[in-house]
């Protein structure tokens, strides 16, 4: 998991503001992008005041012999 601070130094170099959103608005474009839902996300799912998480959907296949 990564919070907003941790995103916005990797993504732009720079520590986050007290009322900096735009990770927050970064996230909603690749989510855009991703079709991902944001209110039943599959990719990126948000923790509360904490960061974000990305997931992916695992399925499980028998192998063949």
């Amino acid at each position: 998991m990564l919070n907003r601070d941790q995103l916005l130094n990797l993504t732009q170099g720079r520590d986050a503001e007290l009322f900096d959103r735009s990770i927050d608005l970064l996230v909603s474009r690749l989510r855009q992008r991703l079709r991902d839902d944001a209110r039943e996300p599959a990719y990126i799912k948000t923790v509360r005041s904490e960061g974000y998480v990305f997931s992916m959907p695992v399925q499980i296949t028998e192998a063949r012999s």
